[in-house]
């Protein structure tokens, strides 16, 4: 982990039929990929019996010159080279039917000389297991003993760029992790959990409130939004999945939450509510011998360069006139801005006055005590100001 500490935030910068990518890259790397276009995306998938290892590289500028990769971990020093901008190359000799790990060196004629770490695990046939990324930010685990048809390999390897532009107003945690299969296998035959972690110095100042893990959807070139559930005391967002592709933790222009832990809740200026639902899917309800309540979100701050409120939208489990659960939008010291308002409300006519920050407030009423009535969860977005560089303009006089 220490050798991610420092970071370069990566940025896409859109011309006419191409693209510039900088990616989040370590500081020492920073001299050798001086052009700003030997970043690397980096896949690999293991063979059907464990002996090879097909390495996918791409996203590379042909400034780069020729590639090669370099693995000594396992006897004689093995050097694959081609001359494209992006390939695969084979590399033999691991070891079947137990876990392996090391380093693969890759390198370029012109600029590039970098080191990436993969985790090569070995799934009997009927086994569930746990398998880790070797930095740690990354955890996967197959639940089910039938996730695998049979015996496979699964590898996690971490990528200096992601395979394509990130959405729109959206920053990477840290690295993009790929997790592939032997066999073939795009889809496991049972949901995994996936974690992806970050720290203080990835989320740079950022909400963990913003977090979400998204999954590189390949044949249509973009990345899929699969939310996840918070844990901030452990620091990562952990999501139900089934695919075998790329994925990373990314910071959005949202603020969510579906109560999976306490951090999300002012309680200070809320009363009579607690946790309910089940451990997988929690809600916020009122406490059994209570008929009214209030839950207040803790500050709602946007990133850098805010330009306007979004929507707000949340989920509920009520039954007026039995039940009923509004929700309000405060200002940070707690002023009613709008009251009563509706799931999916555009929040623009906030306008700029509200800049700084913003709380959620739920109120929570029923007939009688012990009615079920819920908040399930609730999202907070907004715009992020476009970028605009100015350059001077210099004039000379004789």
């Amino acid at each position: 982990m220490d050798r991610w500490r420092g970071l370069l935030q990566w940025f896409v910068a859109m011309l006419p039929g191409t693209f510039i990518l900088l990616a989040w890259v370590p500081w020492d790397s920073r001299a050798r990929l001086a052009s700003g276009l030997c970043v690397p995306f980096i896949h690999m998938v293991p063979s059907q019996d464990g002996t090879d290892l097909f390495i996918g590289i791409s996203g590379l500028d042909e400034s780069c010159g020729t590639l090669c990769t370099n693995m000594s971990t396992w006897g004689t020093p093995v050097q694959r080279c081609c001359s494209t901008t992006s390939c695969i190359i084979t590399l033999s000799g691991l070891t079947p039917n137990v876990d392996e790990h090391g380093a693969i060196g890759i390198t370029s004629t012109l600029g590039l000389d970098t080191t990436v770490d993969f985790y090569r695990a070995y799934v009997p046939a009927s086994t569930s297991r746990t398998i880790n990324s070797m930095d740690g930010n990354l955890q996967l685990t197959l639940v089910s003993t039938d996730t695998f048809p049979s015996e496979a390999y699964v590898v996690v390897v971490p990528s200096y760029a992601p395979p394509g532009p990130l959405p729109l107003e959206h920053r990477l945690m840290d690295s993009v992790y790929s997790v592939r299969a032997s066999g073939a296998v795009v889809v496991a035959e049972r949901p995994m959990s996936l974690r992806l972690y970050y720290d203080e110095v990835t989320l740079a100042s950022a909400d963990p409130h913003t977090l979400a893990i998204f999954a590189w959807d390949a044949y249509d070139g973009r990345w899929d939004n699969l939310g996840g559930a918070l844990f901030s005391t452990q620091q990562f967002v952990s999501v139900a999945m089934r695919r075998f592709t790329t994925y990373a933790l990314m910071a959005a222009p949202t603020w969510r939450d579906g109560f999976d832990d306490p951090s999300g809740i002012d309680f200070t200026r809320s009363n009579n509510v607690t946790w309910g639902g089940t451990p997988e899917d929690q809600t916020l309800v009122l406490v059994s011998t209570a008929t009214g309540g209030s839950a207040v979100s803790n500050p709602i701050t946007p990133t850098t360069n805010f330009a306007d409120w979004g929507s707000l939208a949340f989920t509920c489990t009520a039954d007026p006139p039995t039940t009923t659960l509004t929700v309000d939008v405060l200002s940070l010291d707690g002023t009613e801005l709008l009251t009563d308002v509706a799931s999916g409300v555009n929040l623009t006519r906030l306008g700029p006055t509200q800049r700084g920050a913003l709380r959620l407030r739920a109120n929570f009423s029923s007939m009688a005590a012990g009615e079920m009535l819920a908040l399930d969860a609730w999202r907070l977005t907004w715009r992020i100001a476009e970028h605009r560089v100015y350059l001077p303009s210099i004039m000379h006089s004789d």
